[in-house]
Parts: structure tokens; C-alpha cells; sequence
């Protein structure tokens, strides 16, 4: 027979037996309230706690990074943070009558998925305020992890509160698997904005988001038949554990331009955010110009010898990348780049503590009409005798050609 999501099962009926009796009631009220529930809409309500909990981690986390950019989208980042905090705690230990529960579960579905709208008006046509009002931004590692938190989360409230939840389960398991094929098609055609600053091991958020997936994929299933109560924790389980490697993979590595030295001995000191990009600079086809796009500091007490440096985020085909060096004559170029493959340079200049401020030179090539932006760029550097890298904001923007020039997206 097909079980239904429905709480006049053998089992409740006992542990209503049990609370009502002299001996048990009073230690056992609270427990029995909790697993009066069905054993699917349990598992659902612990999955919605455990996965608004790591998107508030998501979005704590990117508080200073943003904050850098407009205190506006750091303010954002700390409301929606500290009140998925809030949901998720609730939700692991839901206090109140029925009918409060399930204003707070309503309550939480809608804020998700709001939440989820405000990233989709983000990525497309750009918000209508903060650092760059109207201008849409790249689809980050971070805030799909986020994303996908969000939407599971809004899904296991649904079932929980009982919206239809076999259909939805339903619904659930398939989705997880598109969103699976999606993420893996979608990275492997560059979709993603890889930036360091903002995550910290993108190697392994793949393996991290598409393993959460399959088991969210797996817990909707089981929403579906609830063979047994074990395999519930189980999945939940492992659920949490691939949640958390994705929140830990997409931490950002390296916060703002840097310029408290508490993330790398070297700093951006040129002031210039994606807040404050260069000024555009307009050049011809088959022209050459250089660009400062940032100003190095070395910030430590011994040199930093830089190794790679690496554009990173969205470009055109309007113009490629000759060279990037440090320059601080900008005509000695006693540091000059020697170019080491395709939009990368080795440089080895020596950033010395004390010595002034090392701007970093970057020559673009107009090659058609168009706009071509260099959105950051990584560098890799040793110090004292380890290896590292750090990511700064440029929003070097270059138009090619004397026609119209649009902004690019991610600028």
C-alpha cells in the first residue's frame, strides 16, 4: 500500500500514548512533538534547517568582499545571512502551534525564493543601484552554491508545510539532476567568473556541487517511497557533509583589494574598485596602449617576488592581452613581461617592502570592434619561500573602433 504523507500513522499514534502518560510526558513532550511529524516531512524540515544554514555561510562570508564594492551589497549580504540563520536553527528545533510553523515555513519559501529572483536580476539586466547600477554581473561560484541552497531550501520547506510534496519530490529528484548537467556543461564552457578573491578552491566546488545535487536528487526520491527512518538520517547525513564542502570551497579566499595586508604581503593601492573602475579608453583597430591597472604595495617585512599574473573574468573578442608587467618607470621597463602563453605573463619582479608603489602595466591589442574588459586579474607570487596568489579588482575597460561601444557584461 502507498504511504501518504499523513501523521495518523501506528507509530505517532504510540508516542501520543506515551506523552500522555503520568511517567513520560514530561521528559518526552518535546521529542514526541518532533517526531509526530511523518518521517518525510521530518527529513524535509532537517534538510530546509541544514541548507538555509549553509547559505547564510555563503553569505556571511561575502560580506567584506562586497562591502568593498558598496556598502549597500554588504549590508544585503549581512541581513539575508543572519536571517537564514535564524530560519535554520528554527527549523532544526521548531517551537509553537501548527499554525505558527507553517507561517514560518510560508515565510521562508517566499524569502528563498526572492532571494534567488534578486541573483537572476543581478545576472541579467544588472540592479538598479550600487556600484555599477544597471550593469549585469558575472555568475560566480559563491553565489550558485548559494543558489542551489536556496532553492532546496524552498522545496523542503513546500514539502514540509505540505503544499503538494510527492509532486514536488518529484519535481525535486529531476531537477537536481538537470541542475547537475547544467552545472557541468555550464563550467566546462566558461560560464562561471573564477575569480580567487572570491573563492577559495574552485577545483573542487564541482565535485562538491554535483555531489550535493545527486544526494539532493536521492533525498527527494526517498520523500517519495520512505522505505525506513535510518535511510533518511543517512541521506540527510551525507546531504550535510557535501553541503559543507561547497560552503568551504567557496569561501573567499581573499578579501576586497587587500589594503588592511591581512590576506597577502601585498596590497592594491591605487584606490580602484570595481566601484571605481579606470576611465574608458578608446583606441583604434591593430593599436596597441597600455593600461595601469592596479598599484602594488609590498606590505610584509621581506620581498615578494611575483611569478604569474593572470586576467581572470569576462573579455570579448574585441582585443587580446599582449603583455602585463610591472612598470615603475613606465619607460626604462627594466621589468618588462615576457609573455608565457595566452593572456599570461612571467614577470619575477621583486616587490620590496618600503620601496614605493609598483604599478602593474597591461597592453592591449585592438583586434575588431567592441568592447574588451580585463574585470581582475591573479597573481601568483613566492614569499619567503612558499608559494601563493591573491586576486584584485581592475575594471580596465578598452573600446575598440570609432562605432558605439556597450558595456561589457561583468562590468
Amino acid at each position: 500500500m502507498r504511504r501518504k504523507f499523513t501523521a495518523d500513522l501506528p507509530y505517532a499514534r504510540l508516542l501520543r500514548h506515551i506523552v500522555t502518560s503520568r511517567s513520560g510526558g514530561r521528559l518526552l513532550t518535546p521529542v514526541a512533538r518532533a517526531l509526530s511529524e511523518t518521517p518525510e516531512r521530518t527529513l524535509a524540515r532537517l534538510a530546509a534547517g541544514a541548507l538555509a544554514l549553509a547559505a547564510a555561510a555563503v553569505h556571511l562570508a561575502q560580506i567584506g568582499p562586497h562591502s568593498d564594492e558598496d556598502p549597500l551589497f554588504g549590508l544585503f549580504f549581512l541581513i539575508v545571512g543572519l536571517a537564514q540563520v535564524g530560519g535554520g536553527l528554527y527549523l532544526l528545533r521548531p517551537v509553537g502551534p501548527p499554525r505558527m510553523r507553517r507561517a514560518i515555513g510560508l515565510t521562508g519559501m517566499i524569502g528563498s525564493i526572492a532571494t534567488i529572483a534578486i541573483w537572476a536580476v543581478s545576472r541579467s539586466t544588472g540592479l538598479p543601484f550600487g556600484a555599477e547600477p544597471g550593469s549585469p554581473e558575472t555568475v560566480g561560484l559563491a553565489d550558485a552554491a548559494a543558489d542551489l541552497f536556496e532553492a532546496f531550501t524552498a522545496l523542503m520547506l513546500a514539502v514540509w508545510i505540505g503544499l503538494g510534496p510527492r509532486s514536488l519530490a518529484v519535481s525535486g529528484a529531476v531537477g537536481a539532476l538537470a541542475l547537475a548537467g547544467l552545472w557541468v556543461l555550464t563550467r566546462a564552457l566558461g560560464a562561471f567568473d573564477a575569480d580567487p578573491r572570491l573563492v577559495l578552491s574552485a577545483e573542487f566546488v564541482d565535485a562538491a556541487a554535483v555531489g550535493f545535487l545527486l544526494l539532493m536528487s536521492a533525498v527527494c526520491v526517498h520523500l517519495i517511497l520512505a522505505r525506513r527512518v535510518w535511510i533518511s538520517y543517512a541521506l540527510l547525513g551525507t546531504t550535510v557533509v557535501a553541503a559543507s564542502a561547497l560552503v568551504v570551497f567557496t569561501i573567499p579566499a581573499r578579501g576586497g583589494q587587500n589594503r588592511d595586508c591581512a590576506n597577502a604581503p601585498i596590497r592594491e593601492d591605487s584606490g580602484r574598485t570595481h566601484a571605481k573602475p579606470t576611465e574608458e579608453v578608446r583606441i583604434a583597430v591593430g593599436e596597441t596602449t597600455s593600461i595601469v591597472a592596479l598599484v602594488l604595495v609590498a606590505c610584509a617585512d621581506a620581498p615578494v617576488v611575483l611569478t604569474t599574473v593572470k586576467p581572470i573574468g569576462p573579455r570579448s573578442e574585441a582585443g587580446r592581452i599582449d603583455s602585463i608587467g610591472i612598470d615603475p618607470t613606465r619607460g626604462a621597463r627594466s621589468d618588462r613581461v615576457r609573455p608565457s602563453g595566452a593572456g599570461s605573463s612571467a614577470i619575477g619582479a621583486l616587490l620590496e617592502p618600503g620601496k614605493g608603489r609598483y604599478p602593474v602595466v597591461v597592453e592591449i591589442r585592438g583586434i575588431s570592434p567592441g568592447a574588451f574588459v580585463v574585470n581582475a586579474l591573479r597573481l601568483d607570487y613566492g614569499f619567503k619561500g612558499r608559494a601563493d596568489f591573491t586576486g584584485f579588482a581592475t575594471s580596465v575597460f578598452v573600446c575598440v573602433g570609432d562605432g558605439p561601444c556597450p558595456q561589457p557584461l561583468g562590468r
